[in-house]
């Protein structure tokens, strides 16, 4: 049996450029604001999507699908994970991530719970769900399993926004205070000296 000469040159880097990274590095969130899911599920699932390529298949199903998203209460959020997910299969529908996306990432970023604010704990959860995350940026359904799953770095994390808006509140309402003070002790030194002479 002959050995092949192997020229480690031909070996691209491409190959292995990433081999220490994980993957989820690659995954990116799927783009798209619409506010809710019931809009997200009309424009996604409207039956023009798929007639240019001409599909008649999904045209019909597209139709059908959509006929129900109509006739949902658009605030049945079972119902529309229901149809969402039947979209996903039938048509082949992929749904927004990044909003979520971009939430459970703030949220579970493991630096949040170092320095002065280190909660083992916390930590150690924000270090499990954030590599999740980030693998299933393009998932939608398994980002909301991941939601459920941080709802406790959710609740610090929103805690710590509203801690920061209400200090940068105190600090503008101090800064104005000040400034207004200011104003007033020049305009009052203006006054004295327009008296003196």
């Amino acid at each position: 049996m002959q050995e092949e000469d192997i020229k480690f040159e031909e070996v691209g880097k491409d190959d292995t450029s990433h081999a220490e990274q994980p993957s989820a590095l690659f995954r990116k969130p799927i783009r798209g604001a619409y506010g809710t899911l019931y809009n997200e599920l009309k424009a996604r699932c409207a039956p023009e999507n798929f007639m240019s390529p001409y599909e008649p298949d999904k045209v019909s199903r597209a139709n059908e699908l959509y006929s129900q998203v109509l006739s949902t209460n658009m605030n049945d959020d079972t119902a529309l994970k229901a149809l969402r997910l039947k979209a996903m299969e039938e048509l082949g529908v992929i749904f927004s991530t990044q909003q979520l996306y971009t939430k459970l990432t703030n949220a579970c970023n493991p630096r949040n719970y170092t320095g002065a604010n280190y909660n083992k704990k916390q930590l150690e959860l924000a270090n499990q769900l954030y590599q999740l995350v980030q693998m299933n940026a393009d998932n939608v359904i398994a980002l909301e399993k991941l939601e459920v799953q941080a709802s406790e770095l959710l609740k610090e994390y929103d805690k710590r926004k509203k801690d920061d808006v209400r200090q940068t509140e105190e600090n503008d309402g101090f800064v104005l205070f000040v400034s207004i003070l200011i104003i007033f002790f020049f305009l009052f030194i203006v006054l004295v000296l327009s008296k003196g002479s």
